[in-house]
């Protein structure tokens, strides 16, 4: 048996894009991440497009940080 994408939408009480979270628990973590003091001590660049610019730009190389808030 198949649903379609409106089918499953209802049932899964997605009634308008306003029922929609607007915010993940992911997006919650990475902004409270991001206010941590550590991290505003430099100015971090999250964007890589940017970072390739700016590295570019001064002649610097790129430190990357990566981390994951999650376990599989």
């Amino acid at each position: 048996m198949t649903l379609s994408i409106l089918g499953l939408a209802g049932l899964l009480g997605w009634t308008s894009p306003a029922a929609i979270p607007q915010a993940s628990p992911m997006e919650a973590r990475l902004q409270a991440k991001l206010q941590e003091p550590w991290l505003k001590k430099a100015a971090w660049i999250t964007d890589y497009d940017d970072a390739k610019a700016a590295s570019k730009e001064q002649g610097k190389p790129i430190f990357a940080y990566f981390t994951r808030s999650y376990a599989p």
